[in-house]
């Protein structure tokens, strides 16, 4: 039977091959996932914490972690590596709740981005991915080259804006609790609120 093909039922059979390998490879060329909220990262251990866990191995844990070739600072809650190989995550949790939102808020993303940058800078390994986990969804976030720019992108017009004076700052707890640029480029990082104001002694506007 084999014989009996012909060079046309042969170039079919190539063609549906191929679409079947686009089809396929198409589900790797991801951005983003919207998930079930999930603390589980199967093959990876964890290496960084923002805070001490009460473990002897955790000389770095909490550290500010500083990237001189990108000017950001900056201290993921969590950084796995994987347990064969050099691969590392950085996961950013979040206090509340996305909802039906198909997407994560632009400043939660921007500060994944940052750290996909000072991750690069400090362990010289490039992310491949991130998670933001909010108290019902989390978001795997792919680390996209369009991601890294607008994150540079943002920043440079925040110093931009400190250097020039252009634009007025209206720092807060809530605007700028999760900003990329709070603790990074930022004159206004460290504001406190106390009952219900702003801490002048730490955040001032100039």
């Amino acid at each position: 039977m084999i014989k009996n093909i012909s060079w046309v039922d042969l170039f079919f059979l190539a063609l549906i091959f191929i679409l079947i390998l686009l089809f396929y490879f198409r589900g790797r060329n991801w951005t983003m996932k919207k998930l079930p909220s999930s603390n589980r990262l199967g093959g990876y251990i964890l290496i960084y914490a923002d805070q001490k866990q009460g473990s002897k191995n955790e000389k770095d844990f909490g550290k500010l972690l500083y990237s001189a070739e990108y000017e950001l600072q900056g201290k993921p809650d969590y950084i796995f590596k994987k347990r064969f190989g050099k691969g590392i995550v950085p996961v950013e949790l979040k206090s509340g709740s996305i909802g039906d939102d198909p997407l994560p808020h632009r400043g939660d993303l921007l500060q994944l981005g940052a750290y996909f940058l000072i991750l690069e800078d400090v362990y010289h390994v490039r992310p491949k991915f991130g998670r933001l986990v909010y108290k019902d969804y989390m978001f795997v976030v792919k680390n996209k080259k369009s991601l890294r720019k607008e994150v540079q992108r943002t920043t440079k017009e925040m110093r931009e804006m400190l250097i020039y004076g252009v634009g007025k700052a209206n720092p807060s707890f809530v605007t700028c609790r999760y900003c990329v640029c709070n603790g990074t480029v930022c004159a206004h990082s460290g504001t406190e609120i106390i009952g219900g104001k702003t801490n002048e002694s730490s955040c001032r506007e100039e």
